[in-house]
């Protein structure tokens, strides 16, 4: 069982500029919520961590994949259990990549991955911004 749900990915308007070989970057950006889940039953240790991921909702359907310039993972906001000055919240091990769609077919689409710590976290919103050329 998981700790933690995604209780929602709210995407930011997309943003294109132009580069100087004349190509585009593009700019994802938007906020992703985590709700520790009511369901949960069991112990945690303070190292433990849970790996979330999640397709970029304003996302294309790609025929070829992009190249994939950063990715930026920052916290929003957090509500704790317990000891706020205990508790170390953050994104770990991010990772950005152009993955096949779920339900098949022949699209692929943006998907962003990491690691969170779950120890004396009730809520987090993460702010995520990710380049592609």
């Amino acid at each position: 069982m998981r700790y933690f749900e995604i209780a929602g990915v709210a995407a930011r308007p997309r943003l294109r500029f132009p580069r100087h070989d004349g190509g585009t970057y593009t700019v994802y950006s938007g906020v992703i919520s985590l709700v520790a889940s009511r369901a949960f039953r069991g112990a945690i240790r303070p190292d433990d961590r849970q790996a979330i991921s999640f397709f970029v909702p304003d996302s294309p359907a790609f025929t070829t994949d992009p190249a994939i310039v950063g990715l930026e993972l920052s916290l929003k906001t957090i509500r704790t259990m317990g000891n706020p000055n205990l508790v170390t919240f953050g994104a770990h091990d991010e990772q950005a990549s152009v993955d096949p769609d779920p339900r098949g077919g022949e699209h692929r689409w943006l998907q962003i991955s990491f690691q969170v710590p779950v120890s004396s976290v009730a809520a987090a919103d993460l702010n995520y911004r990710l380049t592609t050329t």
